[in-house]
């Protein structure tokens, strides 16, 4: 068994041991029960409570919507695609640009566009696990992840720097918007937070805040530690939500009032940072409570992600707009750990997505496997 394997089997083995430990080991916490971050100045309130989000901000002829999905590591992919696309020439300036997870943390620079694509290509080649994340050991077996992920803050604060932001807010006000999707655990609910807003702020702790919000889009539960935030303008205190990867409740991101804006044409692009397979190309799994868990959750994830992109062609379709879904192909290998940034497996997917986003083929007008009575007939 290679060292990597016993790596993947030890965390696994480590989360399990973490839920059968005593309920008394861990840290009690008092929240205000009338919090909810739906109401929160940054966050746009989404049917949960009632489908209030609307955007009419820009008008133009055309509207251009990018949603990137989670993923981990292969979020490499997507980095590749973004970047082929800008190499072909026929990469839009994006309206609206959403982020879940990984793809939460490319947001930011596919919003900005192609003169930030070499920070992504850095970001998805040549990182490895120790830049991001530190195992805690048995410490972390009694606390809130088995990981800690102060690192991936740190290098968050070095590539989303107040210019940046700036330059965010500089387009929020010229009509773009940025949404970033956490999951509030306390709720149970997807918080959408509209990045923009934020950069756009006068104060000073709003490039804390964003770089929260992405962290915690990013926190895989019981792996990574979850993000404390407060939903109201005057910052954040110990009472606030804790959130975690946004992926827990949606893998990607993409909500009606997007598509809401006048315009004569419409276009979704679904950038799915993982394959579409019907089934996993690895080996049975063992007869063990461990390999049959972390199985079932994987599959269960492989479902939801189905699910939604399905839910969200059909919004699409019925908001006469243009349907545009890319992942990686079949022929692709399956990465054996998401969790695990092996740059040298980040290299190849990154190239594959880079070939991919050249071939005239790679955007899908519908989810793979549609039966006919699932399909909905484009309407222009």
């Amino acid at each position: 068994m290679s060292g990597r394997e016993n790596r993947i089997r030890r965390t696994v083995a480590a989360a399990f041991i973490a839920a059968a430990l005593p309920g008394c080991m861990a840290t009690e916490r008092t929240i205000d029960s009338n919090i909810s971050t739906a109401n929160s100045w940054a966050a746009v309130a989404l049917f949960d409570n009632r489908d209030a989000g609307r955007d009419r901000a820009l008008k133009s002829d055309t509207l251009d919507v990018l949603a990137l999905s989670g993923g981990g590591a292969d979020g490499a992919f997507g980095a590749g695609v973004l970047i082929g696309w800008t190499e072909s020439g026929k990469r839009p300036k994006f309206d609206v640009v959403t982020g879940v997870s990984t793809g939460a943390l490319q947001s930011t620079f596919a919003f900005l566009g192609p003169q930030y694509d070499e920070q992504l290509r850095t970001l998805y080649t040549c990182t490895c696990s120790h830049d991001l994340f530190a195992h805690r050991g048995v410490a972390g077996l009694l606390g809130d992840s088995l990981m800690d992920t102060d690192k991936l803050g740190e290098k968050l604060e070095q590539v989303l720097t107040d210019e940046i932001l700036d330059k965010v807010a500089a387009e929020h006000r010229a009509g773009r918007r940025l949404y970033v999707a956490t999951t509030n655990l306390d709720a149970g609910v997807v918080t959408v937070w509209d990045m923009g807003k934020i950069a756009s702020s006068e104060h000073e702790w709003r490039g804390v805040l964003y770089r929260e919000i992405l962290r915690a889009s990013a926190a895989v539960p019981g792996f990574f530690q979850p993000v404390m935030i407060h939903p109201h303008e005057d910052g954040q205190d110990e009472k606030g939500q804790m959130h975690v990867d946004g992926g827990v409740k949606a893998p990607i991101l993409l909500r009606s009032f997007m598509l809401q804006r006048p315009a004569r044409a419409k276009n979704v692009y679904m950038l799915v940072n993982g394959g579409m397979r019907l089934t996993s190309e690895h080996a049975s799994v063992s007869a063990g409570v461990m390999s049959i868990a972390k199985k079932s959750i994987a599959e269960m994830l492989r479902g939801l992600l189905y699910k939604t992109v399905h839910q969200s062609y059909v919004v699409v379709r019925q908001s006469r707009a243009g349907f545009n879904l890319g992942y990686v192909p079949d022929s692709v290998p399956e990465t054996k750990n998401p969790l695990e940034f092996d740059p040298a497996e980040m290299r190849a997917l990154f190239e594959a997505g880079r070939e991919a986003a050249r071939r005239p083929d790679f955007w899908k007008p519908e989810p793979p496997r549609l039966e006919q009575t699932e399909r909905i007939a484009a309407r222009r």
